[in-house]
């Protein structure tokens, strides 16, 4: 699996503090079935504008490599939608993800306003390709959900957090999204090895006897790929024939 939304680069926002929780979330994403990642850290200024980012991550690149291991490190930000952010994505001091076309948009959990759709659809059609982070969170789309599914019309991708499909109290909703075709991505926004760790792989397995490996994969393989080649991304196929197994363990 390829994580897309991950804040490990230690010491740059409220992620991994130090190199020594970077390694051990990347041990548990390895243990998960990770094998892969595109790094994630918060871009909202004056907050976090990518101070030092670079050469903290190039510290995971480094362990990496001397210690010979099989895996893929890229680079992105999560970027808060407001204007002067979207400013710097246009002066490219906000990274893409990747080094690709895809921005990870992140916005207010209880506002949705004309300026937020406005700067959606801004960088849309100066050929950014748009993934919105961690959709369960917005009021908007959880109250509304025709409008996530009309901007998924509209060529706008949508992130959901592994955490949501694995807690009991919030799966059903989770899985209801994803059959209804509105998520593209799967990742686990991991910020540290307690309250917010790495895993992906229960939540793999959840979608997987619910809606068939094809789009087990899709969610948290195929569509991740996709995004470092910067190619469209895939709506998951769903096996109807598993649709009501919604998992009671």
């Amino acid at each position: 699996m390829i994580d897309t939304h991950i804040h490990m680069i230690p010491g740059v926002d409220d992620g991994a503090k130090s190199l020594q929780i970077s390694i051990q979330m990347l041990e548990m994403a390895i243990n998960e079935g990770v094998n892969g990642m595109i790094l994630t850290p918060h871009f909202n200024i004056p907050h976090y504008c990518n101070k030092n980012v670079k050469e903290q991550f190039q510290l995971l690149i480094n362990y990496i490599q001397t210690n010979k291991i099989d895996f893929e490190l890229y680079l992105g930000n999560e970027i808060h939608v407001s204007e002067e952010n979207i400013a710097a994505i246009k002066l490219e001091s906000a990274y893409t993800m990747g080094d690709s076309r895809y921005l990870l948009l992140e916005l207010p959990n209880y506002h949705f306003y004309p300026f937020h759709e406005d700067a959606i659809y801004d960088l849309y059609s100066n050929e950014y390709k748009i993934i919105l982070a961690h959709v369960e969170r917005y009021v908007v789309f959880t109250k509304k959900p025709e409008k996530i599914k009309e901007m998924s019309r509209n060529g706008i991708y949508a992130q959901l957090t592994s955490e949501y499909i694995i807690n009991k109290k919030t799966r059903k909703d989770a899985l209801k999204w994803i059959e209804n075709g509105f998520i593209n991505i799967v990742a686990s926004d991991g910020h540290d090895i307690v309250r917010r760790p790495p895993v992906l792989k229960m939540a793999y397995e959840i979608v997987k006897r619910s809606f068939g490996e094809t789009c087990a994969q899709t969610l948290f393989v195929e569509n991740p790929r996709l995004i470092i080649n910067d190619k469209e991304l895939l709506i998951p196929e769903i096996e109807k024939k598993k649709r009501f197994s919604l998992i009671s363990n």
